[in-house]
């Protein structure tokens, strides 16, 4: 008897199904903790919408193949740059000042984030430069510099227009760039020069923000809000009570919530923002420590899969390889910072926990940067099936 095929579709990614529908059951249920409601205006069903949305587009990017992706992300780059730019000129009609930042196109009931989608963008570009270089071990010095100069002329536009917008959102931007500079190959020697220049200029801000904050808000630009999170998360026994009203309630929900959490449609403590970027204390108050501890465990297992991705894939396409190391360079710095933030290790920053919190474009940005994971997979598990033919 011969040997039986396998006649499994390399589009079921079953692992990647089971993350995706849990993160998906999680987002709809926290967000309903957070405010209860049926009504189709409500941020439960919005949440519900923007994730069907996502999955079609999901579904979307399967007709599509690597390479085709890679093309796109020059036109992908440029429109977000151009998005940007819009945002920056636009009245404040369509583009209001929210929390301080103008970083919202606004339409009526819609709003529309151009920096988040822009990430993805810039992830997209950094993955076809770097994919494009001479392989690593291969490279002078000078090709390493001139790949350097070329990763840095990528990044400098999208992150200089961001930073202009949200400088939180600026941050993680300048993290995956530097992971994705450290994992590229580029000599070590040369890492270290730009990782010293970036830490020590990281370090003098920060010296001039808590030392001299009329100098940093009146010379370097940076908004009073952005101060008061510097200063509160360095010292909050100093600041006013409403710039640590957010961080303490967090921590009082959470701890509220003991091992087992309250239950849905019984929090006692009022959280703003519950339902964006203090989900995750929505989360602790209603399901304590257990409902923590699996939204933790869920996105460990999510980014230990993009991990053994990124190893596998990269023989066989550099470009998905290095857009996975950036995708989860994302989705580690988002899922630290925000839940460091709702704990109090963290300062406020108004970065969400992606696919957990309330928001059309984050949920719709990190779906389609699953959608660009899952294709990847898919190609693995065919170039995988062809070598064994």
């Amino acid at each position: 008897m011969g040997q039986k095929k396998n006649t499994t579709s390399p589009y079921y990614q079953g692992d990647l199904i089971f993350i995706l529908a849990m993160f998906f059951l999680i987002s709809v249920i926290a967000v309903y903790a957070a405010e209860p409601s049926f009504s189709l205006k409500g941020y439960p069903a919005k949440q519900l919408f923007f994730y069907l949305l996502g999955i079609s587009v999901i579904v979307g990017f399967l007709y599509f193949d690597l390479e085709q992706l890679e093309k796109f992300s020059i036109y992908i780059y440029l429109f977000g740059i151009l998005s940007l730019i819009v945002l920056k000129f636009s009245p404040t009609s369509i583009a209001p000042i929210i929390k301080g930042a103008k970083s919202w196109f606004q339409f009526g009931s819609v709003t529309l984030q151009p920096s988040e989608f822009m990430k993805i963008g810039l992830i997209m570009m950094l993955a076809s430069v770097i994919s494009k270089a001479s392989p690593k071990g291969s490279r002078s010095m000078q090709e390493d510099v001139h790949l350097l100069l070329k990763i840095a002329g990528v990044s400098a536009v999208p992150v200089g227009l961001i930073l202009m917008q949200d400088a939180g959102t600026a941050g993680i931007c300048m993290f995956f760039v530097a992971v994705m500079v450290f994992l590229s190959g580029v000599n070590w020697k040369l890492i270290s020069i730009v990782a010293g220049a970036g830490i020590t200029l990281v370090l003098l801000v920060l010296f001039f923000v808590i030392n001299f904050p009329e100098f940093s808000k009146d010379t370097l630009h940076i908004q009073q809000y952005q101060i008061n999170r510097v200063m509160t998360w360095v010292d909050s026994s100093q600041q006013d009570a409403n710039d640590t009203y957010q961080t303490e309630k967090a921590v009082t929900a959470i701890g509220s919530g003991e091992i087992f959490g309250t239950g849905m449609n019984n929090l006692k403590v009022y959280v703003p923002e519950g339902q964006t970027d203090f989900i995750f204390a929505v989360i602790g108050e209603s399901f304590g420590f257990i409902g923590c501890t699996f939204v933790v465990i869920l996105f460990f297992l999510f980014i230990y899969r993009l991990v053994v991705l990124i190893d596998k894939i990269h023989p066989y396409n550099k470009f998905a390889s290095f857009f996975c190391v950036g995708y989860t360079a994302l989705i580690v710095i988002h899922t630290f910072q925000n839940i460091g933030m709702n704990v109090g290790l963290m300062p406020v920053t108004g970065v969400p926990l992606l696919f957990i919190s309330y928001g059309g474009s984050s949920v719709l940005s990190a779906l389609i940067g699953y959608a660009i994971v899952y294709n990847a997979s898919c190609q693995l598990t065919k170039y995988k099936g062809y070598m064994f033919k």
